[in-house]
């Protein structure tokens, strides 16, 4: 149900509407142009609002801000009404009174073709940015202000793209800007956006970014780029440290499992024949399918196969990555002429000892390349065992049972 011409009109702050002196004679030839039964659909107030809106639109390539104001007015005003009639929650595709009128062109052809082309989110910018001014500015506004807050803002240098970035900042971030507006009096969008990125990526920073400003160490957005750039420097430090950290970890482990493996002895229990076929020597037969689906077969499997393939996915990666870093090193070795030295000081002076050790190991960086050539030897003589051992032969059967 629409509210008919003449009834209540709820109060909705920071709106002004003219007073009886307004000019009739102008409103009155422009209720005629009016699309006919608009008038049965809003009260005095809103046509005398309306009408604002559209004169207001007669010069809006001159008067940009002033149009916005007066779309802020009426919107206002409108889901006011809205609400009083208990509608709430105005969603994109939500019917409201404001976008109703909108879309019949009761408020001009702007606003219409904005309803038509989905392009409503800049006029709840406007609000909210209007919204926003209301917060900031507190109580420098107030209901009977001639001006909305967005206009009692912008007269202060506060423009409303800056405005539309405060309207979203979280708690956090508001009462960092807060603190900027209340101690320099301005407020500028670069600032906001800096201020956004210190409490987003550094929000334990956020008393020191306080302290800053408080100081008048930070007084541009330069100056916060500045300190933005060191934390970072800062925690790519200590990244890099937690990550070296991790891997002299990782080494000492590998290590310990490497002399560990150095006195392994198997405690397998040794079978002169698996499954379920005849022993026999000259007919190669494999177990059938269903003795590898029975319980004895999943058994033996367990532990005959084990856990051979669990070093697999990393050791593949690991020897990727080894294979690659030793091309660079030829790479190296072939242009430098003193390469050799080169290693030799990088040993002897680079690291502390205990860094060195630390990074390649107990052995130092040559005697760990040393140990793993052998190991690598030793584990090729092994998997060249294990490889012709399994080996399938040319006249092999798989029987099915």
């Amino acid at each position: 149900m629409r509210r008919k011409m003449g009834t209540r009109v709820p109060t909705v702050t920071h709106l002004h509407l003219t007073d009886e002196s307004t000019d009739k004679a102008r409103v009155r030839r422009n209720l005629q142009r009016l699309p006919a039964g608009m008038l049965d659909q809003y009260n005095a107030a809103e046509i005398q609002q309306i009408d604002k809106l559209q004169e207001a639109a007669v010069t809006v390539n001159s008067a940009e801000a002033n149009y916005r104001y007066e779309v802020i007015r009426l919107k206002l005003m409108l889901d006011g009404e809205d609400r009083a009639d208990g509608v709430t929650g105005h969603g994109q595709h939500q019917s409201s009174r404001f976008w109703d009128g909108a879309r019949a062109g009761h408020f001009g052809k702007r606003l219409e073709v904005m309803t038509e082309n989905g392009n409503r989110m800049t006029v709840n910018r406007w609000v909210q940015a209007n919204a926003a001014a209301a917060i900031l500015l507190g109580d420098r506004v107030t209901g009977v202000t001639r001006d909305l807050p967005l206009q009692s803002a912008v007269d202060r240098g506060i423009g409303a793209s800056t405005l539309e970035i405060y309207a979203v900042l979280t708690p956090d971030q508001r009462e960092v800007a807060d603190f900027y507006y209340e101690k320099t009096q301005e407020l500028k969008a670069d600032m906001l956006k800096r201020i956004r990125s210190v409490c987003s990526d550094f929000p334990e920073r956020k008393n020191e970014l306080l302290q800053g400003i408080s100081d008048n160490s930070l007084k541009y957005p330069s100056h916060i780029d500045d300190l933005i750039e060191e934390w970072r420097a800062q925690a790519r430090e200590q990244k890099a440290a937690e990550e070296a950290l991790a891997r002299a970890a990782a080494l000492a482990a590998a290590e310990a499992n490497e002399q560990e493996s150095n006195d392994y002895k198997p405690t397998v229990e040794t079978q002169p024949h698996v499954g379920d076929q005849p022993q026999n020597v000259a007919a190669r037969r494999t177990p059938s399918r269903g003795w590898y689906e029975s319980q004895i077969g999943k058994k033996q499997v367990s532990e005959v196969v084990g856990n051979l393939d669990q070093p697999l996915p990393d050791l593949i990666e690991g020897l990727a990555e080894l294979s690659k870093r030793l091309e660079d090193q030829f790479a190296h070795s072939s242009s430098m002429h003193n390469y050799a030295e080169f290693w030799a000081g990088y040993d002897q002076f680079f690291y502390t000892p205990s860094t060195h050790r630390a990074k390649w190991g107990r052995r130092g960086r040559l005697g760990r390349m040393e140990e793993l050539r052998k190991r690598m030897l030793e584990v090729a003589g092994k998997l060249d065992v294990y490889i012709t051992a399994t080996k399938p032969p040319a006249n092999i059967e798989y029987p099915e049972s």
